[in-house]
């Protein structure tokens, strides 16, 4: 099927939007009238503050003791979804931007279910949840947890019920054990068949929330090449550096004026020329004044790293400890190396000179001994020194969250798996032996986390070979039929293939829309396998071509050439096993730099390629019979005339229907000379 898309492409929620970060409960905010004597008062006004409940004259109390329904709790999941998706993106490859269509863009998803009716507020929360489970999951994957004709949706939802749907937010393996896996996180803490309070669903809203906003849910999967090495996140990043009144003299509204306009994007040259002259002058906050100049669009990168280190001078000069303010200022000037490096790699030892004086002016293992370090190792990784950067990283990798991320992500990329185990559990042991605290939080969560993705990693070759086993069943069936949808730069395909691989033949009908085209076109295709042609009706000429089908004209018809265990060992595919009601899912993602530098060994017809940022797939496996049920994928690839492609699609396999495939004559001797 993507041989033909490549030829024909050649030829021719009423839920509230969470953004992804969820506000704290702010003192003295009482959203309802019941809630303040109540144990999850704190978590349902932080849910209220977050867009998870409605609350204001039409909703006076949230009756925290109630049963919560199902329906009301898969709309408070489908709300904290949006708050998260870009969590679960690298296993649904559901960005923010994809439409809820059951595929590609042509039929919308329907719920198996007769009782949720379109009309209601319920319905599209619903089945919202419904499509990412699927996409988690496999076809019908909610029947696993509603099963039957009917959902039932006013009934109250048990807590083992709640469990099967939030698993979908901890990368659990194995579906069966829901329960556990969400008990473990705490997220949850009555018996299975309890039924679920509302105040006890806000309360797992909220500690699910806190969960979202710390870590990915696969801490060492790299899919795009971006993520490592991990730098901390920045909070503020637009800070005053000193303390202002209404009382402030010229200077200082001339200063705040200055950042105001560069936060707001309203700079001119007039705002830097402002700075300069505040530089220059005895203003006291001197490292707000070169932070700023530092971010001057009108001068050179230079230029910008020589105020960018200025404004370290100013701090130290201070003389005043603030390691939030020092880790800043340093964040400013990797931020600055990585656009000088990006252009010369030798740009990073330099910087990396110019930092390393300051780490005489800090007590070791302090924190703005941390705050330094921290940028320094991940120049380090940078300038390809990997191993200083790991010996920097692991004098603080216990208690640092980054660290111990680079830490365990450039050990695993070395193969060196039991050095890792050994360095996670150093930090198991040093966060048991400490009392909780709310800022131990995230390294429990992390360590966690870590664990189960350093499992996964020990059983990539088991994962790939049975991958392999089930793509080699389909390629030795005798037939099958695809149904299936996909979208190829623009051009929308539906359509259904029979294969016929005792005659080493297969015909494509259905329909496709072009970019340019109001209307849709008849999409219908023969292809020889012996031969290697392929038959396609042109329905403009109402006549039939021919083309071959043994060049690559794209990158991914080159890698899903390659078996599994190849992408594994010689492409550095990832892989990722899940479990969950008759299915085995198997997520695959490919490293571009890795697909980039082997492609250059390779012809294609759309020219070289330039960057892969995009490369997932994912299998549907049926567990009795080891058949492909259903494959999804999403590519991405840049050529060196700077086209850009992007591919997708969704197909469901049926070996049931008897296919029998032959080119009729009229096709062969249709074909236009």
């Amino acid at each position: 099927m993507q041989k033909l898309i490549r030829t024909l492409t050649c030829g021719l929620l009423v839920a509230t939007l969470v953004t992804p970060g969820f506000a704290s409960a702010a003192g003295g905010f009482m959203p309802y009238g019941d809630i303040s004597k109540h144990f999850a008062r704190d978590s349902i006004i932080r849910g209220v503050q977050a867009g998870l409940f409605a609350a204001g004259p039409n909703a006076p109390l949230f009756y925290p003791k109630r049963d919560m329904t199902r329906a009301e709790f898969l709309a408070l999941i489908d709300r904290l979804y949006y708050g998260g998706q870009y969590q679960l993106y690298p296993l649904t490859f559901l960005s923010e931007h994809s439409e809820w269509t059951s595929a590609e863009g042509f039929d919308k998803p329907y719920l198996p279910y007769k009782d949720v009716d379109r009309l209601t507020w319920m319905y599209n929360p619903i089945l919202r949840i419904s499509y990412v489970m699927d996409r988690l999951y496999g076809p019908n994957a909610i029947q696993r947890v509603f099963p039957g004709e009917k959902m039932l949706p006013n009934q109250p939802i048990t807590q083992e019920e709640a469990a099967k749907i939030l698993q979908m937010f901890v990368m659990s393996n194995d579906g069966q054990h829901a329960w556990d896996n969400i008990k473990e996180w705490g997220w949850l803490e009555g018996e299975r068949t309890d039924r679920l309070k509302r105040g006890e669903a806000a309360v797992a809203a909220d500690r699910l929330m806190t969960y979202l906003v710390q870590d990915s849910i696969m801490p060492l999967l790299d899919y795009d090449g971006q993520k490592f090495p991990m730098v901390p996140e920045i909070q503020e990043i637009f800070p005053l550096f000193a303390g202002y009144t209404k009382l402030r003299t010229a200077d200082e509204d001339k200063y705040i004026n200055a950042v105001e306009a560069i936060r707001d994007h309203e700079d001119t040259d007039e705002t830097f020329a402002d700075l300069r002259n505040l530089a220059s002058n005895s203003f006291a906050n001197q490292v707000g004044t070169h932070f700023y100049l530092s971010w001057d669009p009108s001068t050179t990168l230079d230029d910008n790293l020589d105020e960018a280190f200025k404004a370290i001078d100013a701090y130290f000069a201070d003389r005043i400890i603030l390691p939030d303010t020092l880790q800043l200022l340093g964040a400013n000037v990797y931020d600055i190396a990585l656009q000088l490096g990006g252009k010369d790699q030798l740009q990073y030892k330099k910087v990396l000179d110019r930092l390393r004086a300051y780490k005489t002016k800090v007590k070791r293992d302090a924190k703005e001994w941390e705050a330094i370090s921290i940028y320094m190792a991940a120049l380090e990784i940078k300038d390809g020194q990997i191993e200083t950067a790991l010996e920097q990283y692991r004098l603080f990798h216990t208690f640092q969250a980054e660290a111990l991320l680079n830490t365990t992500y450039y050990l695993v990329q070395e193969e060196r798996i039991q050095e890792a185990e050994e360095q996670i559990q150093e930090a198991v042991q040093l966060v048991a032996n400490q009392k909780p605290k709310a800022s131990d939080s995230r390294m429990v969560q992390l360590v966690r986390l870590l664990k189960q993705d350093i499992e996964s990693l020990k059983q990539q070759s088991k994962i790939a070979t049975d991958l392999a086993f089930t793509l080699r069943r389909l390629d030795n069936s005798d037939s099958y039929q695809v149904k299936g949808e996909a979208v190829l730069s623009g051009f929308t395909f539906k359509y259904t293939q029979d294969i016929d691989q005792r005659n080493n033949t297969s015909r494509v009908s259905g329909f496709y829309q072009s970019p340019q085209k109001l209307v849709s076109d008849k999409l219908e295709t023969y292809t020889d396998g012996k031969e290697q042609i392929q038959y396609s009706y042109d329905s403009s000429r109402e006549s039939w071509d021919k083309y071959k089908t043994n060049s690559l004209d794209f990158l991914h018809e080159w890698v899903t050439k390659q078996s599994a265990k190849d992408r594994q060992k010689n492409l550095q595919a990832r892989y990722y096993k899940q479990m969950f009601g008759n299915y085995d899912i198997i997520t695959e993602w490919i490293p571009g730099q890795v697909l980039e530098e082997k492609a250059k060994q390779v012809s294609f017809g759309r020219g070289k390629i330039k960057n892969v940022p995009l490369f997932m797939n994912k299998y549907y496996i049926d567990r009795d019979t080891d058949k492909l049920v259903s494959h999804i994928w999403r590519y991405e690839e840049i050529y060196d005339s700077d086209e850009y492609v992007a591919y997708s699609g969704t197909e469901n396999f049926d070996f049931k229907t008897t296919v029998k495939v032959s080119i009729p004559d009229e096709v062969r001797k249709g074909v236009t000379p």
